[in-house]
């Protein structure tokens, strides 16, 4: 008899293990999915802003901003007003992380400009001086203070960006700006030193010839910015 009551209580015992783990399993899951929604709110409320590298450090803000119509060389006539919206329209590029992970984009820091070999395309002081809009990207040229004293690059008042572990310095920056249809996609900026650039040293035109940059890349979701910069620049030609 004794036999055959250990029996029927290993067979009673069997469901309560089974319930246990079952229950371990419902927990698993439970955590798990706690650890993912917290991730995701994270992701979402984590906003990266991709012009905020080249604000000026103490100010928060550049000198002046030239802004370009598409398909021209030249700056429009922009009132103070208009410079309040023009910096107003450039902070709206940013984007959450979550936005740009379902897009497939991980990497939203800023990077050179490369070939299809990896190298580091450069442009000439020329080519930067003709750098302007296009027919579907706005410019907006960021200018600050001038940097260059006696000839030479004073670093103590340039801007200066991190680019792939490089700093750069720089005191213009040309921005274009076209519309990413509210994804995020990608903008190229063109930082360089007014001075050089525009053969303003007197050193018999060298720094000019041999002056190069790398154009710069980085994430931004554009389409909010780039109707503002088109409704700017519809009230500046219309006085």
């Amino acid at each position: 008899m004794a036999k055959k009551n250990k029996k029927n209580n290993a067979s009673v015992a069997e469901p309560k293990v089974s319930h246990k783990m079952a229950n371990i399993a419902v927990i698993i899951v439970a955590a798990i999915t706690a650890l993912l929604l917290i991730a995701i709110a994270v992701m979402c409320s984590v906003r990266v802003d991709p012009l905020d590298g080249i604000k000026n450090p103490d100010s928060k803000k550049s000198e002046y901003y030239e802004l370009y119509d598409l398909d021209t060389s030249a700056p429009l006539m922009t009132t103070s007003n208009a410079q309040s919206k023009i910096r107003s329209a450039l902070g709206k590029m940013d984007f959450s992380v979550m936005n740009a992970v379902l897009q497939w984009n991980w990497d939203y820091s800023y990077n050179f400009a490369r070939n299809s070999k990896g190298k580091k395309i450069t442009m000439t002081a020329a080519e930067i001086n003709e750098k302007t809009a296009t027919s579907t990207e706005y410019m907006v040229e960021y200018i600050y203070t001038n940097s260059v004293v006696n000839g030479e690059l004073d670093k103590s008042l340039a801007q200066k960006l991190t680019v792939d572990g490089e700093t750069i310095y720089f005191d213009r920056v040309k921005v274009l700006i076209g519309n990413t249809d509210n994804s995020v996609g990608e903008i190229y900026l063109y930082p360089y030193i007014y001075e050089y650039a525009t053969n303003r040293v007197a050193d018999d035109g060298f720094r000019y010839q041999s002056y190069k940059i790398t154009p710069v890349k980085v994430r931004a979701n554009t389409t909010e910015t780039y109707n503002a910069l088109k409704s700017i620049v519809t009230e500046a030609k219309n006085g």
